[in-house]
């Protein structure tokens, strides 16, 4: 009853949408950013249609006065509907909001709240900044903007003024499809992995990003309903189903780009495929089967460690078995050292190099994430924490 048991936690009171404070906590931060560089911000209240609140400049000098020019924004908190792509941060919307955005009597920007780094990534929205998507639009939002940094540039985009973007640094973008893989001929993955490979071990800084097709409709349809004053239960039951499912995507496409990340830049890995494109096409696709536990037939699970005594981490890898009968040709003992598994084991370069490096090398990659998730050290650190070059590492049946 009313008024009584206040303090009970039992009690019915108003429930909170999971997104609830989020959006306010995202809004409070461009507020407070505008306030600090003395520029008004005013929250919209009502029904919010794609603009959360407006930007007023103030004149330049000591005295501050209110020009009346302003900048509606869109403001969007964490990472559930902002991704990360080869583009910097991603937003995707529905073709509605694209609309609205692009019809809109003022100049709107997109920004991003991010909870990791406290950053305000942001990006004006324009026909050239909107990139269609297959069932919406996409804008992208550089890694390096920040709206408390941008004092300038907004106000030029308040006086109609054209706004520079920041450039993002290189990236290996991976086309993929949870259901079938790498969406990329061979040729062009090939090449276009060296190129990225070469540019990193020469300094400059890169990052590989998987882009998972259906991962734009799923954050522009959550987001869609999100966005709705008062969503059917019908509405927030699928919004829930295309969160889990997006999740999912995200867990698996995380692992990807770590794995990735290591099998390009890892010095010693990359040596194993020098200029050989079709070599590395042919890893990345292993590397990156929608299936796991994909085998092919006639397979050998092998074992793989660092040295005698079975230092951690063991790489449980698949070897053609024509493999396996061109290494027992090139000395019979290996047959019976690689028989004896833990206890004896023969060297894994003594493997063909092209199938060390299209059946070892990926799966060494993903085992080298949880290697250093266990020792609490970043990726690139793993293999020097081992402290055993690769030629070293010794192999049994499994």
């Amino acid at each position: 009853m009313a008024g009584q048991g206040a303090d009970n936690e039992d009690d019915e009171l108003p429930a909170l949408g999971p997104n609830a404070t989020q959006g306010q906590l995202g809004e409070a931060l461009v507020e407070a950013a505008m306030l600090a560089l003395d520029q008004l911000y005013e929250r919209r209240a009502g029904l919010d249609f794609g603009v959360d609140g407006v930007i007023e400049l103030t004149t330049c000098g000591a005295e501050k006065r209110a020009t009346g020019r302003q900048i509606g924004v869109q403001v969007k908190r964490g990472l559930s509907n902002v991704v990360e792509t080869r583009y910097g941060f991603t937003h995707y919307c529905t073709e509605a909001h694209a609309n609205y955005w692009l019809r809109h009597s003022l100049p709107i920007i997109v920004v991003h709240s991010d909870p990791a780094t406290g950053r305000l990534r942001w990006r004006h929205v324009s026909s050239e900044t909107l990139r269609r998507t297959r069932k919406g639009y996409a804008i992208d939002l550089p890694p390096e903007s920040d709206l408390r940094t941008s004092l300038e540039a907004i106000r030029a985009l308040a006086e109609g003024r054209s706004v520079a973007t920041p450039s993002a640094d290189r990236t290996f973008l991976l086309p993929y499809s949870m259901r079938e893989g790498v969406r990329v001929d061979d040729p062009e993955l090939g090449l276009a992995a060296i190129e990225f490979s070469r540019a990193v071990l020469r300094g400059e800084r890169g990052r590989v990003v998987i882009e998972v097709e259906d991962e734009p409709d799923l954050v522009a349809n959550i987001d869609a309903i999100r966005d709705r004053t008062n969503p059917s239960a019908a509405d927030r039951r699928d919004a829930l189903i295309r969160e889990d499912i997006l999740e999912r995507y995200r867990k698996r496409s995380t692992k990807i780009e770590r794995a990735l990340q290591l099998l390009l830049t890892e010095k010693q890995i990359v040596e194993a495929y020098g200029y050989r494109d079709e070599l590395l096409a042919e890893a990345i696709r292993w590397l990156t089967h929608p299936n796991p536990q994909y085998r092919e037939a006639g397979d050998v699970a092998l074992q793989a460690w660092p040295t005698y005594g079975v230092e951690r981490p063991v790489i449980t890898f698949d070897v053609p078995s024509a493999a396996m009968e061109e290494l027992y040709a090139k000395n019979d003992s290996n047959r019976a050292c690689i028989r004896m598994g833990e206890a004896g084991g023969t060297m894994v370069a003594d493997l063909h190099p092209d199938v060390v490096a299209v059946r070892f090398l990926p799966v060494l990659a993903q085992r080298l994430i949880g290697f250093a998730e266990a020792c609490e050290i970043r990726d690139d650190e793993a293999l020097e924490k081992i402290g055993v070059p690769l030629s070293m590492w010794l192999m049994g049946l499994a």
